[in-house]
């Protein structure tokens, strides 16, 4: 009975942070880059995305509302650092919410902004304030969207938090965003052993090493955009070996993407091309299933399926075969 009664509350509360927060931009809010992409240039060098791009229509000046009920506890002002400028809210749920690349603030801040300013200048500024002195309203305006900092056209920016910010979450598991008709699965290419080759479902690949070692550029392709992935699945001949959960990422791992992704991969906010590293090199807390230790001698024919799953949670299955050489 306590197992139950524990799965129901941890359920429940699930449910709360879902129903808790709303787009930060208004109506329709399209997703261009999701949550754990590679990022691979940037004051500080390669990186996860911890959050998600909504599109503005490549227009500044649309507003950004606060995802829920909640109070400021930071705002940064710098034109420079990756984020540019941001807003951080608290909420009554446990979860922060960060919101950047704004081109200015709420003008309920504007006195406060002009007060630093005129002291500190145009230098990286952080104004941390007290718990709960400055609320904001579910949808109400927190600022305006822009492209300060390492943002190539303007957007929005969104991130959630932990409540220390040691931990950010898949904004797409608390906020349902629609899926565009135009959206699609594309396999890219296939790393096999160091070879590149294009993808052909039931395809016979070759390995020579004591297990394949798979990488995969695969994306959810929108429009001329491409989306990254949230979870990958290995499989050998139906048996889980690999498993990528892009669903939270800590602080602490913001540069580790070498884990997941190998180093051919390139984000330069022209061109996008990330290689999934489906085989163990370094240790992450994002691979939550690797039993390659506990494979022994594998058979010389190997029938390979990674299951992969996109920000709407749809499924795709990516099959072929692989043989010792």
């Amino acid at each position: 009975m306590k197992k139950y009664l524990i799965l129901f509350l941890v359920l429940t509360v699930m449910v709360v942070y879902a129903a808790d927060f709303v787009s930060p931009v208004a109506g329709v809010a399209l997703v261009t880059s999701s949550f754990g992409e590679f990022r691979g240039s940037g004051n500080r060098g390669p990186h996860f995305h911890m959050g998600i791009d909504l599109s503005t229509n490549m227009r500044s000046g649309v507003p950004i509302l606060a995802a829920a009920d909640g109070w400021l506890v930071r705002i940064e002002i710098d034109d420079d650092d990756i984020y540019g400028n941001v807003v951080v809210l608290e909420h009554e749920n446990g979860l922060r919410t960060l919101y950047a690349h704004l081109s200015k603030f709420s003008p309920k801040l504007d006195s406060i902004i002009n007060s630093v300013v005129s002291e500190f200048g145009k230098k990286r500024i952080v104004v941390n304030f007290p718990t709960k002195a400055f609320f904001f309203n579910s949808g109400e305006p927190i600022g305006y969207s822009g492209q300060t900092g390492e943002a190539a056209q303007p957007h929005c920016h969104f991130e959630i938090r932990s409540a220390d910010e040691s931990i950010c979450y898949d904004p797409a598991s608390f906020i349902s965003f629609s899926k565009p008709k135009d959206a699609a699965f594309s396999v890219k290419s296939l790393v096999i052993d160091s070879e590149r080759y294009t993808y052909t479902e039931g395809r016979v690949y070759q390995f020579k090493d004591a297990f394949p070692k798979i990488a995969m550029n695969a994306v959810a392709t929108l429009n001329k955009n491409v989306i990254g992935l949230k979870t990958l699945k290995l499989y050998f001949n139906e048996i889980l070996v690999y498993d990528i959960n892009l669903g939270e990422i800590p602080l602490d791992e913001f540069n580790n993407v070498w884990s997941v992704y190998t180093n051919d991969s390139v984000s330069d906010g022209y061109s996008y091309n990330a290689w999934y590293k489906l085989y163990p090199d370094r240790g992450t807390s994002l691979v939550k299933t690797n039993k390659f230790a506990e494979l022994g001698k594998l058979p010389s024919r190997i029938n390979v399926k990674i299951v992969c799953s996109d920000i709407w949670n749809e499924e795709y299955v990516v099959k072929f075969v692989v043989e010792r050489r």
